[in-house]
């Protein structure tokens, strides 16, 4: 995964893909878990990339 395309929309995106899974096929369906993992990686990605803005010494 590229972690420098992230956006927001890309995450709202898949954030209501899931609530709509969610709703359609309930919260433990195949579908919903696997869309919730998806919106848990491009959240943790960007927590990562913003971390490690702050962490790392700037020259």
């Amino acid at each position: 995964m590229q972690y420098s395309h992230i956006t927001v929309d890309k995450i709202e995106e898949k954030r209501k893909e899931m609530i709509k899974l969610a709703t359609n096929y309930g919260f433990t369906s195949r579908l919903a878990v696997q869309a919730s993992q998806e919106l848990d990686s491009l959240l943790n990605a960007v927590t990562s990339v913003k971390y490690l803005d702050h962490a790392l010494p700037k020259n």
